[in-house]
């Protein structure tokens, strides 16, 4: 006699935000595995799987680094200019509310 294949319940599928979120939530907590997972009704491997996932890939939104050492130095004067006029507009605000700085 064969046996049918039954019809049971499709995996869930979840987008990233959740997984990081997810393993956030374990490594911030003191709880377990174990425990975080059965609070958000998940198998702990998923959340050892997504860990591992996660931990080879750069952070969401995370500008890559050139490769080349023109690149960096372009990088690097690019990030120069943009610390320049960020910091001129913040003394610019800070003399319109009249507020002091101090430097470090």
């Amino acid at each position: 006699m064969k046996k049918e294949k039954q019809a049971g319940a499709t995996p869930r599928r979840y987008d990233e935000a959740f997984k990081r979120e997810a393993v956030r939530l374990w490594q911030g907590s003191r709880g377990s595995a174990e425990s975080v997972a059965r609070q958000l009704g998940l198998s702990v491997f998923q959340l050892y799987d997504w860990k591992r996932a996660m931990a080879g890939a750069p952070a969401a939104g995370a500008p890559a680094i050139p490769d080349s050492k023109e690149e960096l130095r372009a990088e690097v004067m690019r990030l120069r200019q943009e610390v320049a006029r960020v910091t001129e507009q913040r003394d610019i605000l800070s003399l319109k509310l009249g507020i002091t700085q101090t430097r470090a």
